[in-house]
């Protein structure tokens, strides 16, 4: 029964974030992902093509590691109604607020149910809210036998983007991932549509990741 659980807030995250992380650790691993794929037009494309093409992507993650994925259809950002000016806004509405709630409700839950003993959360360190809504919902779990750590969310896990950044006083651990980059570059080369959004080529994303032969979580 998996030990580790991985939580998702979009398609995508944990491979690319924790996929090092998995790769030495596939028989423990359960990853959930809490809010459907995004879409420039969300609302029009929820059942459509981007959605399916999207989730699929994670599918192909979940079938080349052989670890087990749930998907789960929390109302993301867009189905809230923010804007895309209003996802980096760190103050959470009343919708939100319960939203919380019932995503520590859902946590709890899978504790008891899977024998959870890690927590993989992201850190919310650009402030996307969908991340910081799962991250206070992991604040207020109250379960003295499960260890939680953070990891840096996407795209922010390459050397570009560390310079000179502390995202918390929490002391930092590097996992070295070097005997595992290639499954893990396989891994991300399946999110087609994250490397078209963020990365001039493949090969560029490619070298970057060699570079990175470690991933960092901070301990709660």
């Amino acid at each position: 029964m998996p030990t580790k659980l991985f939580l998702q807030p979009h398609h995508g995250d944990i491979a690319w974030s924790c996929g090092g992380l998995i790769a030495k650790n596939k028989d423990d691993s359960l990853v959930v992902s809490l809010f459907p794929p995004r879409s420039k037009n969300y609302w029009l494309k929820l059942k459509g093509r981007i959605y399916r093409s999207k989730k699929r992507e994670d599918m192909q993650f979940e079938k080349l590691f052989g670890i087990r994925f749930i998907f789960k259809k929390f109302p993301s950002a867009f189905m809230r109604g923010r804007t895309v000016d209003y996802l980096f806004d760190k103050k959470l509405n009343s919708m939100e607020e319960q939203l919380v709630q019932e995503i520590r409700n859902y946590i709890t839950d899978l504790i008891a149910k899977k024998g959870i003993k890690e927590i993989y959360c992201p850190m919310a360190q650009r402030n996307q809210i969908d991340h910081l809504i799962i991250k206070q919902a992991v604040f207020g779990l109250i379960a003295s036998n499960v260890e939680i750590y953070y990891y840096e969310d996407f795209p922010n896990f390459l050397p570009e983007s560390k310079k000179g950044k502390r995202f918390t006083s929490l002391e930092a651990k590097e996992i070295d991932i070097s005997n595992v980059i290639e499954e893990k570059i396989q891994a991300v080369l399946l999110y087609e549509s994250l490397i078209e959004a963020y990365y001039k080529s493949k090969e560029t994303l490619v070298e970057l990741i060699r570079k990175t032969p470690f991933e960092t979580y901070w301990k709660d």
